[in-house]
């Protein structure tokens, strides 16, 4: 590839002015601590996000050596999963506050004078969006961990310091406008729990006197994987593939990103039509049942073959009698979160079981609120649809924009 004038090739090593490992301290008991960022701290697109950070005590000659500095890059040197290579980092911009990483990351101290720490930053996302951290990993005991020479020994494309500034600014522009879209559409959820409450009032009081039933009153089906057969004809019979195949298995993990056509998990027809028991056509509620026990989910219609996975119940309702988008919408209201986590079990696994679930008391309005309810909902999934399309088509032109900026197809000279 050749460079635009003024433009140079250097080893990532090169461009920092310190570079140290993160520290876990001891327990906070007194809450004097300091906050210490962990990798459930990292997004994958560079930004911190502190929610659920913690405190831990830090000696002061730790905090001394090692406290953040704005504009330094948080490298995940160890973690990752299947489905996301270790690798990932944040831009720490936060000007108030001592805080310090953990001893699974690793902060980049960019020398200024060499490179503007956020185009750094912007590359070395970029690195891991295409995936290459993945061949810089190795795995002991279940934990991936970054091997960090290969990676500091990896090329980075300097631009003169102007044009880093100039590339750094239309990225943040462009950000801004993703996030803006993302904002409309969260905005969208809003509306309909708003409309929840309109039409429905709040659940835990029921002021217009509804029955109130046990789920189980209006379920057609609940099932789950293992309702298929013993251990071993699901292990005779089953086997996950990581290839398209003819039926998509959907697990958690799927729900949880909304994501069903990368790294997912497929089964051939044998199998499909082996666990007929817990097929999948769309429309039913997901209930995890050990880990998150009790985290539900609405499964979206794929117009495929599907079948459940394992660790979950599939619920399918009487729609005669009540309509699954208005008891999705129900569950998910926090007084019934809470009486759904009060039937969860167990002190280190968290689980439910299905009478537990056929237990859970609901407030049943008359059908046709229902489904009027679930009407408005279909024409806000409709926008919602169009929004996410059109938010999907811009995070593809965002990457573009990123290539291009690296490329040197963006700001050649100043």
């Amino acid at each position: 590839m050749k460079l635009p004038e003024g433009w140079k090739v250097e080893k990532l090593d090169t461009l920092f002015l310190d570079k140290f490992t993160g520290d876990w301290g001891s327990s906070d008991e007194e809450n004097k601590g300091i906050f210490v960022i962990r990798t459930t701290n990292f997004t994958n697109n560079g930004k911190l996000n502190l929610d659920g950070v913690v405190t831990r005590c830090i000696d002061n000659k730790v905090i001394k050596r090692k406290k953040l500095q704005f504009g330094d890059i948080i490298l995940e040197k160890s973690g990752g999963s299947d489905n996301q290579p270790v690798g990932r980092v944040i831009y720490f911009d936060k000007t108030d506050g001592i805080y310090i990483c953990n001893n699974f990351t690793h902060v980049l101290r960019v020398n200024k004078k060499k490179a503007v720490p956020k185009y750094v930053m912007y590359f070395l996302l970029d690195v891991h969006k295409k995936g290459i951290t993945k061949y810089f990993q190795n795995k002991t005991t279940g934990i991936r961990n970054l091997q960090m020479k290969r990676y500091l020994g990896l090329d980075i494309v300097l631009p003169p310091q102007e044009i880093q500034k100039k590339i750094v600014k239309a990225l943040e522009k462009a950000e801004e406008i993703l996030k803006k879209r993302k904002e409309v559409i969260n905005l969208l959820d809003e509306l309909v729990k708003s409309r929840f409450i309109e039409v429905f009032e709040e659940p835990e009081k029921n002021d217009r006197g509804w029955e109130v039933a046990e789920l189980g009153k209006y379920l057609n089906v609940l099932t789950d994987y293992h309702s298929n057969g013993s251990y071993e004809t699901l292990r005779d019979n089953v086997t996950l593939l990581d290839t398209p195949d003819y039926a998509l298995m959907v697990r958690t993990t799927d729900l949880e990103n909304h994501n069903f056509e990368k790294d997912v998990k497929y089964i051939d027809e044998h199998a499909y039509n082996h666990l007929k028991k817990s097929k999948v056509f769309g429309g039913e509620i997901i209930i995890n049942k050990i880990g998150s026990a009790g985290k539900i989910y609405l499964m979206p219609f794929l117009n495929r073959p599907v079948s459940l996975a394992m660790n979950q119940f599939l619920l399918r309702f009487d729609e005669n009698k009540v309509n699954h988008v208005f008891i999705y919408n129900l569950l998910l209201t926090p007084y019934m979160k809470v009486k759904i986590k009060e039937k969860v079990r167990g002190a280190v696994t968290k689980t439910i079981t299905k009478d537990a679930i056929r237990e859970i008391k609901i407030m049943v309005p008359p059908i046709q609120l229902q489904n009027q309810f679930a009407d408005f909902v279909k024409q806000v999934d409709k926008l919602k649809f169009e929004m996410q399309k059109s938010l999907k088509k811009m995070e593809n032109n965002f990457n573009s924009l990123i290539q291009r900026a690296f490329k040197g197809e963006l700001f050649k000279r100043f």
